[in-house]
């Protein structure tokens, strides 16, 4: 049994950016006055904290919990927006922080840790989920909060920006905005510049002028040899000979 697809439409018009579900207490509730009472599955947003969606356990694959419907929920949004990974909500190594973030490829990343108080910005916080391996950081060069640029941006993924492959298609997408607006919620767009600014490019092809190389002919196939014959390469005859059990036709080679 898969998932309501009311559910996760429901989960998928949320716009919280990382799509990061955590579970919550299950519950029991009343579906009919006449029956007795159901048990609820319910999950909460781990970036606003504050959206809660579930679903009735009989409508859910057989023993999937409000761990399982985390998971699930967060793997499909995870996949659904072209996240590579994906953290939310606050972590408890070192001294505790607050940190929502979303990993593209390309050294892109969606972070946003204006839960945390104190001076640390949401490079440096991103550096330190990197530290205590809450995310594995795809370059050494990652720890080094001088190769990053960040800036701010607002975003409504209630609708996938499609293929991210460069900053510029986050800029461009009509998900995105420098200025606030309705629906939209504020990030720092983190670019870590030795990755950033490897821009996809076209395979190069030869110049026009340049002349063409004829294909080296192919080599011809050895001629098969039959019994009696000598092997041009190792000088000895085939033919039948013993083995320790057994006997194979050949020659030396």
């Amino acid at each position: 049994m898969s998932l309501p697809a009311s559910l996760v439409a429901a989960v998928e018009r949320h716009t919280c950016f990382t799509g990061c579900f955590r579970n919550e207490s299950p519950v029991e509730i009343c579906v009919d006055a006449a029956k007795a009472l159901a048990p609820l599955v319910q999950v909460s947003c781990g970036d606003c904290l504050s959206y809660h969606v579930g679903a009735l356990a009989s409508t859910l694959p057989s023993g999937m919990t409000a761990y399982s419907l985390a998971d699930a929920l967060t793997a499909h949004m995870r996949s659904l927006r072209g996240y590579a990974w994906t953290i939310s909500g606050y972590h408890a190594v070192g001294s505790g922080f607050w940190l929502s973030a979303a990993s593209y490829a390309g050294g892109l990343f969606l972070v946003d840790g204006s839960r945390n108080r104190g001076n640390q910005s949401d490079v440096d916080l991103l550096i330190e989920a990197f530290k205590h391996q809450l995310a594995k950081p795809d370059d050494p060069g990652m720890l080094d909060p001088s190769l990053y640029t960040a800036e701010t941006i607002h975003v409504d993924l209630t609708l996938p920006i499609g293929p991210v492959v460069q900053k510029q298609d986050i800029l461009a997408s009509p998900q995105c905005s420098v200025m606030p607006r309705r629906g939209a919620r504020r990030v720092t767009l983190v670019a870590f510049q030795p990755l950033a600014a490897v821009a996809p490019s076209a395979p190069a092809s030869a110049p026009a002028s340049a002349p063409s190389t004829p294909p080296a002919p192919e080599p011809e196939a050895p001629r098969q040899l039959a019994l009696g014959d000598t092997c041009p390469t190792c000088g000895a005859a085939f033919i039948e000979r013993p083995l320790f059990s057994g006997t194979f036709v050949g020659c030396m080679c």
